[in-house]
């Protein structure tokens, strides 16, 4: 899988196919995204950096971290405290293979959209 950010300052390749996408419906996530992040898990041992010339990381309250890229502002993956590592679904150029299976944080999820779509939805992760 090709993933980059918009501007290309940024670009990593990753086995595929994707496993599963999460939707996460929380706060962190809606303000990150505009909406709703969808990411699928990934070994991050398994990244091979083409470019991060413009790689930021942010450290999150959950210390937490999450890359981006500085000058288009993309966001790109999340590693937890834990170390669980999970990619963007949107940073991957073109099929990624994997299919959105689950709503995760649905409890803080905006009230200007509905779940209508039958997939399992979880109040926290």
């Amino acid at each position: 899988l090709d993933c980059a950010c918009l501007c290309g300052g940024v670009a990593f390749r990753l086995p595929g196919p994707a496993g599963p996408v999460t939707a996460c419906h929380c706060r962190q996530c809606r303000r990150l995204s505009g909406h709703y992040a969808a990411s699928f898990d990934a070994d991050e041992g398994a990244l091979h950096w083409l470019r991060r010339d413009t790689l930021g990381e942010y450290e999150t309250p959950a210390d937490g971290r999450r890359g981006f890229c500085t000058r288009c502002g993309s966001s790109l993956w999340f590693r937890s405290a834990a170390g669980e590592f999970s990619v963007e679904a949107g940073a991957v150029a073109g099929p990624i293979g994997g299919r959105l299976a689950e709503h995760i944080f649905v409890a803080s999820k905006g009230d200007y959209y509905s779940l209508d779509d039958g997939l399992p939805q979880s109040g926290r992760w």
